[in-house]
């Protein structure tokens, strides 16, 4: 498994833009192949949603067949991810036209919908874990602060996580972390 999928085809956006395939593509942690059964015992959704999905990233290459076992005379498929994370190429981002951009912004509304259904079901959650949040508003940046800012995050948060995704150690639970940095659009004052 590579640690990068730079996506550059129309297709592969157009594929990882709904929001359920997010969560699929999500439900492949670690390097342990799973079936679709497996990840739809995990999502807890039926095992032929599951399997469509599967479907349609392994078409576009987001997903790979790694292993296929007979079991009870049934071939049972066995999948990865062909990469840890998904970036969309800089060279495309150039080249918008209204479907690009379209399947772009859905994209990102995958993206926050996963994010908040996570925020929700860890707020409705009985356990008595704490809940981090950060919320900084109103910060004026260029484009290529908000880049560095980025950058630093993402760079920090690499470090700091190294080494920290085995489930197995004693007294650890499962986190999600975002960062977003979110454009606020300018109000336009009406004339009276």
């Amino acid at each position: 498994m590579n640690d990068v999928l730079v996506l550059r085809d129309l297709d592969q956006i157009k594929a990882i833009s709904h929001p359920y395939r997010v969560e699929v593509f999500e439900s492949f942690d670690g390097e342990q192949p799973q079936s679709a059964k497996q990840v739809a015992e995990k999502l807890g959704e039926p095992h032929a949603k599951v399997n469509y999905h599967i479907k349609s990233l392994l078409k576009v290459g987001i997903l790979e067949l790694v292993e296929e076992k007979v079991k009870s005379g049934i071939i049972e498929k066995y999948y990865l991810p062909t990469a840890k994370k998904l970036v969309i190429d800089k060279s495309f981002m150039q080249s918008l036209d209204e479907d690009t951009l379209q399947s772009l912004n859905q994209v990102s509304i995958s993206i926050f919908e996963k994010i908040s259904a996570d925020f929700y079901r860890a707020l409705e959650a009985p356990q008595d874990l704490t809940k981090y949040i950060n919320y900084l508003t109103d910060y004026y940046l260029t484009q290529a602060e908000l880049k560095d800012l980025v950058e630093q995050i993402e760079t920090l948060v690499k470090k700091t996580l190294e080494g920290k995704n085995d489930r197995n150690r004693p007294g650890v639970n499962a986190y999600n972390f975002s960062v977003l940095g979110i454009p606020v659009p300018k109000t336009v004052k009406k004339r009276s």
